[in-house]
């Protein structure tokens, strides 16, 4: 076999390759064009702890909108406007969708994480979320995060997705609101696993008498005001570790923190 025969067979036979892959290429691609949306997918990331979006209410919101695309070919569904709709649910924090070539819709979710509950002066109850947002109070779902409650007076309009801490640097008497006291307080209770564990409600009755509803004890913790909790923590901690042992945890009906160096306990 000559040079320039061998020259030849191997450029047909790369031109055939070529030709096959283009074929087989568009082949795929007609049938990906066929393909249509035979199911949808709706996958919530944290469902073990928070159940404020569900499947259900997902396919109804979809529903409702217009926007459910079973039986719509897949190449013609629009990712990024299913995104934002569900995107606008008041407890989806995050949301991603994606097509697959069988014919699977598949939409991931992640919810908002409220860390506490207010229920304030007018009886309106509503969740706050890790980013400081108001979340509304969902009828299929109580979420068990720590319970603020009493005489909370906002200087705003309880309503979704108000930012609590936009209000931080307003005063009230040369004091920063009540309701941004309280909650940097109970960030401050969740982000602290003992503090977590221990302290299940705080309630106020004035903004000078905040008191604390343990998890464990039928004592009472009088904190006085929101102002420096971080030093009146430190100082109830060492006294549970130390004191408490000995003493018992059902001996106390009070712990008073609001003086700066000591602890006052009154005794059943």
């Amino acid at each position: 076999m000559t040079r320039r025969i061998k020259i030849i067979l191997f450029i047909a036979i790369w031109l055939g390759l070529i030709a096959y892959l283009v074929l087989s290429l568009s082949y795929s691609a007609q049938r990906a064009d066929e393909v249509v949306c035979k199911r949808v997918s709706i996958n919530i990331t944290d469902s073990s702890d928070y159940r404020f979006v569900t499947p259900k209410i997902v396919r109804q919101k979809l529903t409702q909108s217009g926007l459910m695309p079973l039986g719509i070919p897949m190449h013609s569904i629009d990712l990024h406007t299913l995104e934002q709709q569900v995107a606008q649910m008041m407890a989806v924090r995050e949301v991603q969708v994606h097509a697959s070539n069988d014919g699977v819709l598949r939409i991931d979710i992640k919810q908002r994480q409220p860390i506490v509950r207010i229920f304030n002066a007018n009886g309106v109850s509503y969740y706050v979320d890790s980013q400081g947002l108001i979340m509304p109070s969902m009828p299929n779902f109580t979420a068990h995060v720590l319970v603020v409650s009493g005489n909370i007076k906002e200087p705003f309009v309880p309503r979704a997705n108000v930012n609590v801490m936009h209000w931080n640097d307003s005063l009230q008497g040369n004091k920063r609101p009540l309701i941004c006291q309280l909650l940097e307080l109970a960030s401050h209770i969740v982000d602290d696993e003992f503090w977590r564990a221990q302290v299940e409600q705080i309630h106020v009755a004035t903004p000078t008498d905040i008191r604390l509803i343990p998890t464990v004890g039928p004592h009472t913790i009088l904190l006085g005001s929101a102002e420096g909790y971080d030093r009146k923590l430190r100082k109830l901690r060492k006294f549970y570790s130390d004191a408490l042992p000995h003493e018992g945890w059902n001996t106390y009906r009070t712990i008073n923190l609001k003086y700066s160096n000591q602890i006052i306990c009154t005794k059943w």
